[in-house]
């Protein structure tokens, strides 16, 4: 088995678990182990991003004037509110995608 067919099973060996033929490639092959390894650590530290309680209205408002400052959102004009959490943190994981996807 090479990289690239173990990297596009790579998802469903994540949820279920993989094959004999997938767990020996794992075993032997350094970068995809360390490529799971590091996929396996994203996720458990990801859990560590959903706050115990709601952040203040103030900082989502800064939130979204760096964003508007860097040119990533448009300016809320006459919108009410700001960012819910759920909008950052699909931010944040398309971010990390996005850097995943650079690194391989």
């Amino acid at each position: 088995m090479t990289c690239a067919e173990f990297q596009s099973v790579l998802p469903f060996i994540i949820e279920t678990g993989g094959s004999a033929q997938e767990e020996d490639h794992l075993k032997s092959c350094k970068v995809c182990s360390d490529l799971v390894a590091d996929l396996r650590y994203i996720a458990e530290a990801a859990k560590l991003l959903v706050p115990m309680a709601e952040p203040s209205s103030k900082v989502w408002n800064e939130i979204q004037k760096s964003l508007e400052r860097e040119g990533l959102a448009k300016p809320a004009g006459s919108r009410k509110g700001s960012l819910g959490f759920h909008a950052v943190y699909w931010i944040m994981a398309f971010g990390a995608v996005v850097q995943f996807m650079r690194w391989q």
